[in-house]
């Protein structure tokens, strides 16, 4: 499935014209990256992309640093919050092999005659594999969850006995036995 993003010309990297060695390469990523992305959860962030590129003759080696944060909704409450990411993606581009348009988990062949990478594709896939796969708010100091504590109370009415019954541990069950008189 291919993400087609509004602007791709910000996130194309002309390597023809690039000398043999490295080369940083800085991005932003914000909410209008995300807007024609019908399935995406994300509609809102704030994301610096660092691209360290080694070109090489018939190769590059591209390493990607994602940092900053994302406004996603919390799965045990639902409402947004600000969540914070972190990634490290290594992707291999060989340059005119006889395999062109072959692409493995973090290898892609290109033919001779390209002359240009479209990055949006890896940069989405990378962004959407920083995140965890539970999102819920962050606790605070004290070990308590921030959650929406009237959204919690809400959805608990609509948990059935059995339900309440399973999210009980009864490892405690014999500690609530105990007279503290």
């Amino acid at each position: 499935m291919e993400i087609k993003v509004q602007k791709p010309k910000d996130y194309i990297i002309q390597f023809v014209g690039l000398n043999i060695g490295e080369h940083l390469f800085e991005f932003s990523i914000n909410d209008k990256f995300f807007e024609d992305i019908d399935y995406s959860e994300i509609k809102r962030c704030n994301l610096q992309v660092k691209l360290l590129l080694l070109k090489q003759s018939t190769m590059m080696v591209l390493n990607f640093e994602i940092s900053g944060t994302v406004n996603i909704d919390c799965d045990r409450c639902t409402a947004e919050y600000d969540l914070p990411l972190e990634g490290s993606y290594k992707l291999i581009v060989k340059v005119g092999g006889r395999d062109a348009g072959n692409e493995e988990d973090d290898i892609i062949t290109l033919s001779a005659n390209e002359h240009e990478l479209d990055l949006s594709q890896y940069l989405y896939e990378y962004i959407s594999l920083s995140m965890p796969i539970k999102r819920a708010h962050p606790d605070n100091a004290e070990g308590n969850s921030t959650c929406d504590k009237e959204m919690l109370e809400k959805l608990s009415d609509f948990l059935t006995e059995e339900e309440k019954e399973e999210m009980q541990d009864p490892r405690w069950d014999e500690l609530k036995n105990i007279n503290l008189n």
